[in-house]
């Protein structure tokens, strides 16, 4: 069974990549471009990993993180926050199992993926 992974990422061009690179890691990877995406299938559907942007168009991913740790259904789903512009300090609010730097390297993504889903 392919582990499920929620990407929500505003980005383009690192949406695709990251879609098609772990796709190719052999992933099921559904990419979400914000806020309401992420609200539309919240309830649908628990992924075994969040891979979330904080910075998006019409909210923020603290928000989306808040909401995961919050429910008895996702709350113990890691996830994983990812931004260019925030500090490992500025999403303590929402307690993500780890923070990602961008840019990161693909690799080490990876790594810390199949750390959160082995753990």
């Amino acid at each position: 069974m392919r582990h499920s992974i929620f990407v929500i990422e505003d980005n383009e061009d690192i949406g695709f990549i990251l879609d098609f690179f772990l796709e190719k890691e052999g992933f099921k990877v559904t990419l979400l471009r914000n806020v309401a995406d992420f609200t539309d299938v919240f309830s649908l559907e628990v992924p075994q990993l969040y891979l979330v942007d904080v910075m998006l168009p019409d909210g923020d991913g603290i928000g989306i993180c808040d909401k995961i740790k919050a429910d008895p259904r996702t709350s113990a789903v890691p996830v994983l926050m990812m931004s260019a512009h925030s500090s490992e300090i500025a999403t303590r609010q929402c307690r993500p199992d780890e923070f990602i730097a961008k840019p990161f390297d693909l690799n080490v993504l990876l790594e810390r993926i199949q750390h959160h889903l082995a753990g």
